[in-house]
């Protein structure tokens, strides 16, 4: 296949066949959730430790007595520089105890290496759902399917992956390493270990990069797709080159659409445009160009999501089609509240009890953030930023609880912890007038929406559970799946409001309030 007819593909299947490339992709940002758990336990028993034994609040106590006896002016510290009085070094110190130091220690190594499993698993939902809907099957339950074969490879393909990398950041790290014996020597071995280290990461980049798509489309394993795709810049070199002129556009593209998005101020659309188009673009390209056959894509028979029913229409415009599959997402919405409502207040129930503890910690401090003189000021400057910002960024919080179902729940309940931790934290250290004048307008809506994206991922669980235990068939899980990004389509319309709602109106409200 010819790289126009490989990016022709891409193009079509993401066009065409949505339903069964994009719920792979957010399976895997599910399962890459998990990392965070193990630093959020981390943080959260060094936080017990702290409170328990006093010395978190002995530390806001000093910090406290030091703000009110310090002029932070810029100006004045430059002429009468401030010193760290001793109570407020030995509060610093005693938080940073050698037992909490270990506890953050661990949980950072810990989630290196649920990381690097995690990447694998998600490698393969994805390369296994892609290389399905190419071939006309269902996505997501090639991706299952795949999964269950291939996780070990997958997964033996990251530790490899990862590896390389830091055998390529090695020589690095000696070089500088060595300053602290001679800076030139410093400088000296630097360089030289940069372009030994570069040289090796981007050369072992090259000969793997198409081993992923060995095991799934030749099913030879790690072993066999990692010779099979370190072969290819011999065998079919032009193949390569097509590849690494299109993945360093696309990455560009990202770069580039990155630093744009971060200069209007709406940062978090890189979360949904890379991992969501960019990404299963590439992946498409390279299954075309390894494949050498071009693949039929018709329009999915799942695109019209309203009863999960089979049902095709291939003359409808793109923008039908676009309408339909939201007015699907929002009758799968109101259905699933219908059917489960018993998982969602499960969520709302962990949700409330995070911000119930969290609001009697810092209620507890006696602390209190000044409330501000322009209440506007805290939603930003631009409203319409403000409103892009919010519904990208509460959309991708749905849609990784919801996903992270899949993980057993446990990202779900993290996020569920997180997230009303954060809400009661803030309670307790905010005027509480201020506080509902902040936050109601825009959270009795999205609030409800996060919760019920939590009540979904918790269902998911459960049915991975079933699965797993045999009490459950795997079609009854690709079912609920798929329902779970119908669902997260019917919430993008309800976030959408919830920002306008946060982006244009809570603002007045809070300053027509705090006056």
């Amino acid at each position: 296949m010819t790289v126009g007819s490989a990016l022709q593909t891409g193009l079509r299947l993401l066009v065409d066949r949505p339903a069964d490339v994009l719920p792979v992709y957010l399976l895997g940002i599910g399962l890459t959730a998990t990392v965070r758990v193990p630093l959020v336990v981390a943080v959260g028993a060094a936080l017990a430790i702290l409170v328990s034994d006093g010395r978190l609040e002995a530390l806001v106590t000093e910090l406290e007595a030091f703000l009110e006896t310090t002029d932070l002016d810029p100006a004045a510290l430059e002429t009468a520089p401030s010193s760290i009085p001793a109570g407020l070094e030995t509060a610093v110190g005693d938080v940073f105890s050698p037992a909490v130091i270990g506890l953050l220690g661990g949980g950072i190594i810990i989630a290196l290496v649920v990381g690097v499993v995690a990447g694998g698993l998600s490698n393969a939902v994805a390369l296994h759902g892609i290389y399905g809907a190419l071939r006309g099957d269902d996505g997501v339950r090639a991706a299952l399917g795949g999964l269950g074969d291939d996780w070990l490879s997958f997964v033996g393909l990251s530790i490899l992956q990862t590896l390389l990398t830091l055998l390529g950041l090695l020589p690095i790290v000696i070089g500088l390493g060595l300053f602290g014996l001679s800076p030139a020597a410093g400088v000296a071995a630097t360089a030289v270990g940069v372009l030994l280290g570069v040289g090796l990461i981007v050369v072992s980049s090259l000969l793997l990069a198409f081993a992923g798509q060995s095991i799934v489309t030749d099913d030879v394993g790690l072993a066999g797709g990692v010779r099979r795709s370190a072969r290819l810049p011999v065998t079919r070199p032009w193949t390569v080159v097509g590849y690494v002129v299109v993945a360093i556009t696309v990455f560009a593209v990202l770069s580039i659409l990155g630093s744009l998005f971060s200069l209007l101020g709406v940062s978090q659309l890189s979360g949904l445009v890379g991992p969501l188009l960019l990404l299963p673009f590439l992946d498409i390209f390279k299954f075309g160009l390894y494949a050498d056959r071009s693949f039929p894509i018709a329009e999915s028979a799942t695109d019209t999501a309203a009863g999960g029913r089979a049902v095709t229409h291939p003359a409808r415009s793109h923008r039908a089609r676009f309408v339909a599959a939201f007015r699907g997402g929002l009758a799968a919405l109101g259905g699933f509240l219908r059917r489960a409502p018993l998982s969602v207040l499960f969520a709302t129930a962990i949700f409330a009890a995070a911000a119930i503890v969290s609001f009697q910690i810092t209620a507890g401090f006696g602390t209190e953030i000044p409330t501000p003189a322009e209440p506007g000021t805290v939603f930003g400057a631009l409203p319409v930023n403000t409103f892009v910002m919010l519904a990208a960024n509460n959309w991708l919080v749905s849609a990784t609880a919801t996903f992270g179902g899949f993980a057993l729940g446990v990202p779900t309940g993290v996020d569920m912890l997180l997230n009303g931790g954060l809400v009661g934290a803030l309670y307790g250290v905010t005027d509480r007038t201020a506080f509902l004048a902040l936050v109601a307008p825009h959270g009795v809506i999205e609030l409800p929406a996060i919760f019920v994206a939590g009540g979904l991922g918790f269902h998911i669980a459960a049915v991975v559970l079933g699965v797993l235990t045999g009490g459950v068939t795997v079609s009854t899980l690709v079912e609920k799946l798929r329902l779970a990004y119908r669902v997260l389509l019917g919430l993008a319309v309800v976030l959408i409001v919830a920002a306008l709602i946060e982006a244009f109106l809570t603002p007045a409200i809070a300053a027509s309030v705090l006056g």
